[in-house]
């Protein structure tokens, strides 16, 4: 098994011990919402994100999955496509599985859930809005 990483043109580098403070920069991109033609009430799709630079855009994105109205979960927490190249603390591209655990650590870190539960009430407006519980008067 290849332990390359093959990156998109127009990569980008971050260091592993900047991702925390670039998390804080990465902003909802789009999201594609796929539903089901076999009849199934499956829904899924693909959410991106990115940070903008000058003149180049680095990205994250990962396929989604519905689990239940208002729940939507990483299909495959370790497949997340980037075109972000990592780097150790001496400069060099981490190892494929440690870019894979990073990378999935970010998406974690990222409000996410909420960018895709719009999504899915934009593209189906028949759908619930998820309520909060109600609180009752002192």
């Amino acid at each position: 098994m290849s332990t390359l990483i093959r990156l998109p043109e127009g990569s980008v580098c971050w260091p592993v011990s900047a991702l925390s403070s670039a998390a804080q920069d990465v902003r909802h991109s789009k999201t594609r919402v796929v539903r089901s033609t076999t009849g199934e009430r499956t829904v899924g799709g693909m959410t991106r994100w990115e940070r903008r630079y000058a003149d180049v855009s680095a990205w994250v994105e990962w396929d989604w999955v519905e689990m239940d109205e208002g729940t939507v979960v990483q299909a495959d927490p370790l497949n997340v496509r980037s075109n972000v190249l990592l780097l150790d603390e001496r400069g060099r591209p981490l190892l494929s599985s440690r870019r894979r655990a990073t990378l999935a650590t970010l998406v974690y870190l990222l409000p996410w859930q909420g960018a895709v539960l719009d999504e899915l009430r934009r593209t189906a407006p028949h759908r619930r809005a998820v309520m909060e519980p109600m609180r009752l008067a002192a």
